[in-house]
């Protein structure tokens, strides 16, 4: 099964929809130059702590944070970009490591890192941002890496309710993560579009199923 992450959670009605669809995991930006950035609202914040049991939730940041920050307690795991040696948990959250893949090179770079990671998240290459820029990546390399390390693959970049079983059958991650593909807005997810995404992942997995098999 294919699990699925809703990133970029601003507000409790888009949680519990994303919830109720079957999320695995929530993601919530602590990047200051996102449009999705709820670090300065105390409603949002709240959030993690008003989810039913078993829903991951994930602290974004461009860096591991502290672990001073009062916020990092109230999150299942930590996802950040930069840094590519060996890291202690933040405050004794599991952490997800973020690649951006742009080419051949970003493949030898994430097989080289002596990364402590708990995961690998793939992302899109973006000069001017981290993530959420809904650009796809070359999912071929997505897949090479799957297959050359020995870490559950998130797959992101660009994933949306058209692409995102062509996505899975060939890269086959532990879980893919949406963001602006779910939206009508930055950081307004769309119901109808995250019904679709969460029907078009369990229909790729069904046929994977499938095709297993024949």
């Amino acid at each position: 099964m294919t699990r699925v992450k809703i990133c970029g959670i601003t507000n409790m009605e888009d949680a519990m929809a994303a919830v109720e669809l079957g999320a695995s995991a929530l993601g919530f930006i602590f990047v200051p130059s996102s449009p999705r950035y709820i670090g300065k609202s105390q409603d949002a914040l709240l959030i993690p702590l008003r989810l039913p049991p078993f829903i991951s939730t994930v602290a974004v940041c461009e860096q591991i944070p502290s672990g001073q920050e009062e916020w990092v307690h109230r999150f299942t795991a930590v996802q950040f970009y930069t840094g590519l040696t060996p890291v202690e948990s933040a405050a004794g959250r599991r952490l997800i490591q973020a690649f951006r893949v742009k080419d051949e090179s970003s493949v030898r770079q994430i097989l080289d890192s002596n990364s402590t990671a708990d995961a690998y998240l793939l992302d899109a290459y973006s000069p001017d941002a981290l993530g959420g820029t809904g650009h796809t990546l070359n999912w071929a390399l997505a897949r090479r890496v799957r297959e050359s390390v020995n870490r559950p693959i998130i797959l992101a970049g660009g994933l949306t309710p058209e692409n995102v079983a062509e996505a899975v059958r060939i890269v086959r991650p532990y879980a893919v993560d949406v963001s602006s593909g779910v939206e009508r807005s930055p950081g307004k997810k769309d119901a109808e579009k995250m019904a679709a995404f969460f029907a078009a992942v369990r229909e790729a997995d069904d046929r994977g199923r499938r095709s297993m098999l024949l």
